[in-house]
């Protein structure tokens, strides 16, 4: 074997090996907490797994994926949670029908198939998944029935809450994760990662004293602690700005865990559900989870059109500079003039980036501002030249004639927002 197909047997050992170790943690601790009833799990996080790693591998890899999630699913119901064999069958035959539908749907909608990043994918991604959540959670229960006639149909929505939640968490924390780079966090501005740890901490902390009863009575001075327990999730429009999405993801699964941890005790807003699904707890981290997953989206779509801006304006000052030629533009209401191009240019003072249209008109010749001053201003009428030729006070303290031409930018309602063009040189330009 050559190096390369070695490195890439042992990163898909290395990733099947991950996988079988979280998924077979998760399944264990979930399966301990159940509802009496239907035998569900309160929470299924290892769906989220099995959905992340159909999401970011090829088709022709699915049948492995899904031929350890059944094995690990199937053992664990069966030793674990004392379920039957044919009930954790049909368990199974749910998550695997769940997952490769979503992902197949995932992977067809959307064009970057690596990433939950986009708004467009984050729609991909949870109305499939809510959609085959209702249906799997419906085929389930029937599939419950027919093994054991005690378990009755109307329950159905068990399953589907905990699969949907589940997969709501776990599935973005892995794809979100897969991307990340540790050149990525040597990158990040300080500023903005003390904000986003201060926002997860505030997030974890608030959340912490909702659900402790003694901090929350002592604090909120006997009101009902359930009304305040989605209060802490303002934090998390903090948490999306600096650290983007994969951030988000990680301080949800902490507040799974914290939220988590003190419902399955008895404990918090929400403890005293008892044995009966905690239909609750699931709305609240279902809630937490979109509203990470549209944050981090809204996020990352902020970052990429800043990119983009700023290389759409390195690309302009590329060519401005090559030509030689400024751009610029005038607003009427402030009567303030913007220059981009190369400054300092050979143009001189007169081109700041920021001035107003009488520093600039201070560096035309004095026979040319009349003249110069009435085009600008006209610019926005219909009838109005579109090119004019003056003398400009240069880099050198000698006057050029160059040449301006400029069209108005106008508003919806027909009104003058700005006039812009661009400034060029006109006859001999050996000054340059």
């Amino acid at each position: 074997m050559t190096p390369t197909s070695t490195n890439v047997a042992r990163n898909a050992f290395l990733l099947r090996f991950a996988f079988v170790l979280a998924y077979g943690l998760l399944a264990v601790l979930c399966m301990r907490d159940r509802d009496a009833v239907t035998m569900s799990t309160l929470l299924w996080p290892p769906a989220g797994l099995l959905l992340a790693a159909l999401m970011l591998s090829c088709p022709r890899r699915w049948p492995g994926w899904m031929a350890l999630a059944a094995t690990l699913h199937v053992a664990s119901g069966v030793l674990v949670a004392q379920r039957g064999l044919p009930a954790a069958l049909v368990f199974a035959a749910g998550d695997l029908a769940l997952c490769g539908a979503v992902a197949a749907v995932w992977r067809w909608g959307t064009v970057d198939r690596r990433s939950l990043a986009r708004v467009g994918s984050v729609l991909w991604f949870i109305v499939p998944l809510a959609a085959a959540s209702v249906a799997g959670g419906w085929l389930v229960a029937q599939g419950l029935h027919a093994v054991d006639h005690g378990i009755d149909t109307q329950h159905w929505y068990i399953w589907t809450q905990a699969a949907f939640v589940g997969c709501l968490i776990a599935t973005p924390l892995v794809v979100a994760w897969s991307n990340w780079r540790a050149q990525a966090f040597a990158e990040q501005d300080l500023r903005y990662l003390w904000l986003g740890l201060a926002a997860a901490f505030a997030l974890l902390a608030g959340t912490t004293l909702v659900f402790n009863k003694q901090w929350s009575d002592w604090l909120w001075q006997g009101r009902p602690a359930a009304d305040l327990t989605y209060a802490p999730l303002v934090f998390l429009a903090f948490v999306a700005v600096a650290w983007g999405q994969a951030g988000c993801t990680l301080v949800v699964t902490g507040l799974a865990i914290v939220t988590g941890s003190y419902t399955l005790s008895g404990l918090g807003p929400y403890g005293g559900a008892g044995g009966v699904p905690l239909v609750a707890i699931q709305g609240f981290l279902g809630a937490a989870a979109l509203l990470s997953l549209l944050l981090g989206a809204l996020s990352a779509d902020r970052e990429r059109a800043t990119r983009e801006a700023v290389a759409w304006k390195q690309q302009l000052q590329s060519a401005l500079r090559t030509s030689h030629h400024l751009a610029w533009e005038f607003f009427p209401d402030t009567r303030r003039v913007i220059w981009l191009g190369d400054f300092p240019s050979p143009y001189g003072p007169a081109c700041q980036p920021d001035t107003t249209v009488e520093q600039w008109l201070s560096y035309v010749h004095e026979d040319d501002r009349a003249r110069l001053l009435a085009w600008v201003e006209s610019t926005g009428k219909p009838d109005a030249a579109r090119r004019l030729r003056a003398r400009l006070l240069c880099a050198d303290r000698q006057y050029h004639e160059v040449e301006l031409n400029g069209s108005a930018v106008r508003l919806p309602d027909g009104s003058v927002a700005s006039v812009t063009g661009l400034l060029s040189p006109w006859g001999d330009t050996s000054w340059l």
